[in-house]
């Protein structure tokens, strides 16, 4: 027997610096958002605290919500609503190990809380209200904190052997650069390159001012500035590396830029196209390799959908309605 879908969801979006928690309906829609800066220097048990207040906080504005999505940074087991020592979140008191997020937080909420890669929760709101719509071969790369990467394959979100996520923002494209390690303990890492806060801290040494952030990076960039313009080059270059790597081993149609430094996008988006078209030559006979390159217009709320989104598809499948019992689904044809 079909199940009744609920109509609205309290979703998650958990990242290294901030999080985001709303109000999503069963078509995607947003009603109400509350977007802060996470806890994460005052360790889990805060951040645990904060999103159960957060949450609480919109549970009493919005009746009658029976379930939670959460789209976190990972790495993490989706299967087991646990997080799995995860890279960007580290405090005063260490690494946060295995932490059940899911059990956790739903004991508090008192509703039963379904767990996503935050990158994966992404392209399948992309994929059900975005700009993925239409394409069952898409992937999506969030840029921020991290590098998240989340991919579609015929329809299916992809999963990595024992029911894992793809850490494939940890792919190395440098082995040993020294100018770029990871929070995953490696050098090189693509998001190392990649993600907005990596980006930053690489560039910062050729302005000697280390309160340069990615967006002022940017905005010098903008103005002309030619040690900001050639770091965006450089930016490019790494990127069509990385994307020409995903295209070969996932084959995406379409790739969408998320994040906080997509917002960046118009210092390096062109030249990535040109490059990654140059690396692909070889790949668009037969089978067309070259995936489009677009930008999530989910205003930043990708990760967000995302959650509502397996909430709702937990619901879909009958998942258990008891916060004692909370875990997420494996990998499921999207719908």
């Amino acid at each position: 027997m079909a199940q009744k879908v609920p109509q609205r969801f309290l979703a998650y979006d958990l990242g290294g610096t901030k999080v985001a928690v709303g109000i999503v309906t069963a078509s995607g829609k947003v009603l109400e958002e509350v977007r802060e800066p996470v806890v994460i220097e005052k360790g889990k048990a805060a951040v645990v605290r904060q999103l159960a207040e957060l949450g609480q906080g919109l549970l009493k504005r919005h009746r009658g919500i029976r379930r939670v999505g959460m789209a976190s940074a990972g790495p993490l087991d989706p299967a087991t609503g646990m997080l799995l020592d995860p890279t960007n979140f580290t405090s005063i008191q260490g690494s946060w190990g295995k932490t059940p997020i899911a059990r956790l937080l739903g004991a508090k909420l008192r509703l039963p809380v379904t767990l996503e890669n935050d990158a994966a929760a992404a392209i399948l709101a992309e994929h059900w209200v975005g700009a993925a719509r239409g394409y069952d071969n898409a992937m999506i790369l969030t840029l921020g904190t991290g590098l998240g990467t989340g991919i579609l394959c015929n329809g299916e979100l992809l999963r990595a052997g024992q029911g894992l996520h793809p850490e494939a923002g940890h792919l190395i494209l440098r082995a040993g650069d020294e100018s770029a390690p990871c929070g995953c303990g490696n050098l090189g890492c693509a998001e190392a390159f990649l993600s907005g806060r990596n980006f930053a801290r690489r560039v910062r040494p050729r302005f000697a001012d280390p309160t340069l952030t990615a967006k002022d990076i940017a905005e010098l960039a903008r103005g002309g500035d030619p040690r900001a313009l050639a770091a965006f080059d450089e930016y490019s270059s790494i990127m069509a590396t990385a994307i020409h790597n995903y295209a070969v081993i996932y084959a995406p149609e379409m790739v969408v830029l998320t994040g906080s430094f997509a917002a960046a996008s118009d210092l390096f988006l062109k030249s990535t196209r040109e490059r990654l078209k140059a690396l692909l030559a070889r790949r668009r006979v037969g089978v067309d390799l070259l995936p489009k390159l677009v930008i999530s217009k989910l205003d930043n709320q990708a990760g967000l959908i995302g959650g509502a989104f397996v909430a709702r598809q937990a619901a879909l499948r009958g998942e258990p309605k008891d916060s004692r019992d909370v875990k997420a689904g494996n990998s499921r044809r999207v719908r």
